[in-house]
């Protein structure tokens, strides 16, 4: 992770920490549940990055050291969105850990099964739902609450809205690819790629950050390049790591994303390349939705054999050589630029 972002990132864990508790003795008036979902909400979220909390705090103190107090708030609430997207993800995409510990659902599902109860995994399902769903309202809450010029608190709803109801479409769209054996064009992926994870991961946490400093239309569109282009590079390292990463620096299990049949571009590559006996086996281990070490080793050696993996590369340097001359147009110091050059490079080279 990028060394600048270890003190933002120690800040939004202490917030959450506060807040979380303060809601948990709240909650807990109600039952049982209140404190047990705060305290997995935020466990789950701190164990993450808490990249997009920290590229937003960065972003508001790049421009204006005065907006921290908000842009701490503000960062901190975008964290629990991601918390909750995440719960709703792994339960679609029936992933049993994250970030080295069981996902949500799963921790439920376990809790439910150890008090001997009915259909612990439908119960845990259906609890993981709820706390994906309480993440979002929290987060709301702290952006109804943060002392803000009104009409700034209003951009960045706006922003928010708008912006998340494209990852919802994205997502949709995600789960429609999975549901299908025909293969999406190129540009289909990488669309998916820009509204799922890219605009949401990147530009939208540049972007609050310049409203709260008051930044004007041109800086901030310059900043939702910056975070498309660098977002796209995130996701297709991210396709990278979900077939040769490390499962131990991941948290998770790798060879996830071809069972569950994602259409990533490494995959695309491989079916457009492969021919005969290895593309049926291709297909065979696409349609089984269980991937074996020999179907893993398969994939992976075909991906190396027909070169797919430097073709991806060269898209990735592309996309980088593009973020960088956006980089250099922003009127910052240059401090807050290198910063931007070394989350650049993080994403082009990081192992989990």
């Amino acid at each position: 992770m990028i060394k600048h972002f270890d003190v933002y990132r120690k800040k939004i864990e202490q917030y959450l920490n506060r807040f979380l508790l303060s809601k948990g003795k709240e909650l807990g008036q109600a039952n049982q549940w209140g404190i047990d979902v705060t305290k997995r909400l935020f466990a789950f979220s701190t164990k993450g990055k808490l990249l997009r909390g920290s590229l937003l705090l960065f972003s508001g103190l790049m421009f204006d050291k005065e907006t921290e107090k908000p842009a701490l708030e503000i960062a901190s609430a975008y964290e629990l969105i991601h918390s909750s997207l995440l719960i709703h993800d792994d339960i679609m995409d029936r992933d049993t850990q994250r970030r080295g510990m069981p996902s949500v659902f799963y921790q439920y599902k376990n809790r439910i099964e150890d008090e001997n109860g009915i259909d612990p995994y439908h119960t845990g399902v259906s609890l993981g739902i709820c706390a994906g769903d309480l993440a979002i309202f929290l987060s709301f809450e702290i952006l109804s609450q943060a002392k803000l010029d009104p009409l700034i608190k209003q951009r960045i709803l706006h922003l928010w809205s708008r912006e998340l109801s494209l990852v919802g479409i994205a997502q949709m769209q995600d789960v429609s690819f999975g549901a299908s054996y025909s293969e999406p064009e190129e540009e289909e992926i990488l669309s998916l790629y820009r509204y799922k994870t890219a605009r949401y991961t990147f530009s939208i946490p540049l972007i609050s950050g310049a409203i709260l400093a008051r930044q004007d239309q041109s800086t901030i569109n310059i900043l939702e390049k910056i975070g498309e282009w660098c977002g796209m590079i995130f996701q297709l390292k991210d396709d990278e790591l979900g077939l040769f990463g490390d499962e131990v620096k991941l948290g998770k299990p790798v060879g996830t994303d071809v069972e569950e049949h994602k259409k990533t571009l490494i995959m695309h590559y491989l079916h457009s390349m492969l021919k005969g006996e290895d593309k049926r086996r291709l297909d065979t281990i696409q349609k089984k939705g269980h991937v074996t070490a020999s179907d893993l080793e398969f994939i992976r050696t075909a991906a190396e054999k027909t070169q797919v993996n430097k073709r991806v590369q060269r898209k990735m340097l592309d996309m980088k050589k593009k973020t960088e001359g956006l980089i250099s147009k922003l009127d910052v110091k240059d401090e807050y630029k290198h910063t931007l050059f070394d989350l650049l490079g993080y994403s082009l080279s990081r192992e989990w």
